[in-house]
């Protein structure tokens, strides 16, 4: 199926990315303090002649109504990771997923209907009796306030358990680049405003990032977005306890916030790869708030998409803190354009101990066609190595999964998803299960969850060295410490429009004697540090209806459990 393109309906809205054309950066007066360098000005107007609409487009797949193949091509027999959810969705399009730290998955309607692109609706995927998300059941949260319709936006579920939601390239179908903002309390089941930065008049598709203490930091990719585009490189913390902010100047940042996505290291900086000067890399560091240089892209090893595109693919970190960056080809052409390169995608793999740049293994050209990420996801799997998906040079399709095997440095490329045909990676989304699985989906009413092969490190589990209390009451709420109990590494990643990390700990609760899964909510935890070692404590409360009896309790990061607690549940 052909993409839905709306340039007509998106005209007037000149893209972030594209306002690096005019460069108004350093004439505008409506701008704020912290600009480019002369330098960099004049570098990115050498790239970007011209304006050009919002990208992503809008567009998402119609279901195929095909059942998942479980054979690769050539084979008769083998098994299909693929496992289509037993209850779709009952929504118009599953867009953005989060993990709640109750173990449930919070999932945007994000319908693409040449109407709507994006929804104020939120719905939750519930895990069954067993522990389950194959046969999972949905309800509906209540809905961002009315006017707040994003689509492309900042997310991340904070220390106390909310989960916060800022920006937006799209509302509704409009290209407006929003600086609205909103709060989700899942204890109240209620949302409340949240109000930019100061200063800020855009947002868009802004990236995020909960750094080690905590703390929500938000890029601001440009200001006065529509009108007279202005790139910046500003960031903002928030003060979670009152929704305020303070904007930070982002000093020594060489190139644009724009299309950057971000990766918490073990050291607790903060890796981004510049899109607007190709082959520079650099790190925040939470402490100073300052940026630094953290080395060039090895020669064959440049995940990005230079101007016109601009695009990258996720940047997955890996426990021990490696990242593993999906490349987003060479090409040029979208939709209408047919997809005719025909060349290799580089990826590149970030060596953390050695603060280090290597080029990762090519991704083959399938069918004639480059096969890269110009947006899309990649998670982390428990065995350490990546689940990633890639589509036809730039935002066409057809799509094609692979996996980095971390170990050798090779890719292998595994079944495709029923929807494949119809699919573009920057449809598509994944988010890591507390089970080990991952959550899929493309935009259409077809969800799937992956099931990896390969078993975890034993060094890379969490684990449990204090329990307030071994006796636990439904509504109860107690106190866990421990180790790694946000994992090593962040789970899932996209190229920028989307954050669904999960490093932050969940308490899982099996009854002995009927199996029986519940996930107490867990909040105020102290640390979502991915370093070795890493102390911390979390709260954990009882969901009402918790089986009695002897049951095992652990801790779970992106995935991997913690040896198991004896309690008793009454």
């Amino acid at each position: 199926m052909s993409l839905r393109h709306r340039s007509a309906a998106l005209a007037g809205g000149a893209s972030c990315m594209a306002a690096l054309a005019g460069l108004v950066i350093a004439t505008t007066p409506a701008a704020p303090a912290h600009r480019l360098s002369a330098a960099m000005t004049t570098h990115a107007a050498a790239q970007s002649p011209t304006p050009v609409a919002a990208r992503p487009p809008l567009g998402r797949a119609e279901a195929s109504g095909l059942k998942p193949d479980l054979r690769t091509a050539g084979t008769a027999d083998t098994a299909s990771p693929w496992t289509p959810l037993e209850n779709a969705p009952p929504f118009g399009t599953p867009g953005t997923m989060l993990l709640e730290s109750d173990g449930t998955v919070l999932v945007h309607d994000e319908p693409d209907n040449n109407v709507t692109g994006g929804t104020n609706e939120w719905w939750k995927l519930t895990p069954a009796a067993n522990g389950s998300y194959i046969d999972g059941t949905w309800s509906q949260i209540a809905s961002m306030p009315a006017a707040y319709t994003p689509l492309y936006f900042a997310s991340a579920i904070l220390p106390d358990g909310r989960m916060i939601v800022e920006g937006g390239e799209y509302i509704g179908e409009n290209a407006v680049w929003s600086d609205e903002g909103a709060i989700y309390n899942p204890v109240t089941n209620t949302w409340a405003s949240v109000a930019p930065p100061p200063g800020w008049t855009n947002m868009g598709d802004a990236a995020s990032e909960v750094l080690d203490n905590g703390t929500f930091m938000l890029q601001q990719p440009c200001n006065t977005c529509l009108t007279n585009p202005d790139l910046t490189v500003d960031d903002a913390l928030l003060n979670a306890g009152n929704l305020t902010w303070r904007v930070i100047p982002a000093t020594g940042k060489t190139d644009p916030n724009d299309e950057e996505g971000w990766t918490l290291e073990p050291n607790g900086k903060v890796l981004t790869l510049d899109l607007w000067a190709p082959g520079n890399t650099e790190l925040f560091n939470p402490n100073t708030e300052t940026w630094s240089f953290a080395g060039a892209t090895a020669v064959g090893g440049s995940p990005v998409d230079p101007w016109p595109v601009v695009e990258i693919g996720p940047q997955v970190e890996m426990p021990g803190g490696n990242v593993f960056v999906v490349g987003a080809g060479s090409s040029t052409q979208e939709p209408p354009t047919t997809c005719t390169t025909d060349e290799p995608t580089q990826t590149a793999l970030y060596n953390y101990q050695a603060g280090t740049w290597s080029a990762g293994p090519e991704i083959p050209a399938i069918g004639g066609q480059e096969m890269d990420s110009t947006d899309g996801p990649g998670s982390v799997l428990p065995d350490g190595n990546v689940l990633f998906d890639v589509s036809a040079c730039v935002y066409n399709t057809p799509t094609h999964f692979f996996v980095y095997n971390a170990s050798s440095n090779t890719l292998t490329q595994i079944p495709d998803v029923p929807n494949a045909p119809n699919d573009s990676s920057y449809y598509t989304r994944m988010l890591a299960l507390p089970n080990g699985q991952v959550l899929f989906n493309d935009g259409s009413s077809q969800m799937e969850v992956y099931t990896a092969g390969g078993t975890p490190n034993p060094a890379w589990e969490p684990s449990i060295t204090s329990l307030s209390s071994t006796t636990l009451a439904p509504g109860g709420t107690y106190t866990l410490s421990g180790t790694q109990l946000a994992g090593l590494d962040q789970g899932a990643a996209y190229g920028d429009d989307v954050q669904d990390n999960t490093n932050f700990p969940l308490v899982r609760i099996t009854n002995s004697a009927t199996g029986v899964v519940t996930y107490a909510r867990t909040s105020n935890w102290t640390s979502v540090s991915v370093a070795p070692g890493t102390r911390s404590s979390t709260e954990f409360t009882l969901p009402p209806g918790t089986p009695a009896g002897k049951s095992t309790l652990v801790v779970v990061a992106n995935g991997i459990a913690s040896p198991p607690a004896t309690v008793t549940v009454s």
